[in-house]
């Protein structure tokens, strides 16, 4: 964990020197693997400058959702059930 906080930090400070900004609040943490990886897995937050991030199972991108096992069923029911709202 600390070296992908290294990592952040080092995204954070370049993206500072082009004008940009990363917003830490919502920043997402999500770990990918199996079902057996990820039970070994026992980092649960992501300590940043300016804050706490914990590890979710899944995590929203450009309107797709990721699972942590890449199953997208989180992102199959989340499009269902918009499709069933727009049909009703």
């Amino acid at each position: 964990m600390d070296q992908l906080a290294e990592c952040i930090i080092h995204i954070c400070d370049w993206m500072a020197s082009h004008r940009l900004k990363l917003n830490e609040e919502k920043t997402q943490v999500i770990w990918l693997g199996t079902r057996q990886q990820l039970a070994k897995v026992t980092a649960t937050t992501l300590m940043l400058q300016n804050a706490a991030n914990q590890c979710s199972s899944s995590v929203k991108n450009l309107g797709f959702i990721l699972d942590s096992q890449l199953t997208m069923a989180d992102h199959v029911s989340s499009l269902s059930n918009s499709c069933f709202f727009q049909l009703r």
